[in-house]
């Protein structure tokens, strides 16, 4: 308890939280069966495969809902459970863990694979609401022309998550109002702490 009771209840539950995160589950797999455990570079390696394979899946179950037009209440609870675990993961690898403070022994690639993955993670978090403004949440917005389409919602997202105003699509109801706040402080949490300490910092005088 030498660092506060706020900072020993805040990490516990940071800790613990890794327990419900799926991605966490694919890298014991990956390493588990597909990684030398007596190597190194073989278990990182293994747990990038793993990494990039959840990403691609993740990616491809919401473009499918979007194109077919998916929905139920099952499918709704994984995309809000993709927005929490699309945030966290990214807040305890960039931002948290021990690893993320030390970036002397980075190298360029690793500093541009985070950058890539950051931005997607970014660009996914952003499809996730839109598809909730699509389909589940479709009522609790106003569409132009009474005509919801997927391109209206998407560019309405990547709108809202930059705080620019995108007329075609406006919230009407409370709930409409609380996704839109919402998505503004995923939005937030991305494009200020994560974003600025995943960049890396010049050494240059100019």
């Amino acid at each position: 308890m030498k660092n506060g009771v706020i900072f020993t209840v805040f990490k516990v539950l940071l800790e613990g939280l890794n327990y419900l995160s799926l991605v966490e589950f694919f890298k014991y797999i990956s390493i588990k069966y597909f990684a030398n455990p007596n190597d190194l570079q073989s278990r990182i390696t293994a747990s990038r495969l793993a990494v990039d394979t959840f990403i691609i899946l993740k990616w491809l179950l919401l473009i499918l809902a979007m194109i077919n037009g998916w929905t139920s209440i099952y499918l709704t609870i994984i995309v809000w459970y993709l927005i929490y675990s699309n945030l966290y993961t990214y807040f305890y690898y960039h931002v948290w863990s021990k690893d993320s403070m030390n970036t002397e022994d980075f190298d360029i690639d690793r500093v541009r694979r985070r950058f890539i993955t950051l931005m997607l993670s970014i660009g996914f978090s952003n499809l996730c609401f839109a598809y909730l403004f699509r389909f589940p949440y479709i009522k609790n917005f106003e569409w132009s022309d009474k005509i919801p389409l997927n391109t209206k919602a998407i560019w309405f997202s990547f709108a809202n998550s930059l705080t620019a105003n995108y007329e075609y699509v406006k919230p009407i109801t409370q709930n409409g109002a609380v996704i839109t706040v919402t998505q503004l402080i995923v939005s937030f949490i991305f494009l200020t702490l994560i974003l600025g300490k995943s960049l890396p910092q010049t050494k240059s005088i100019i």
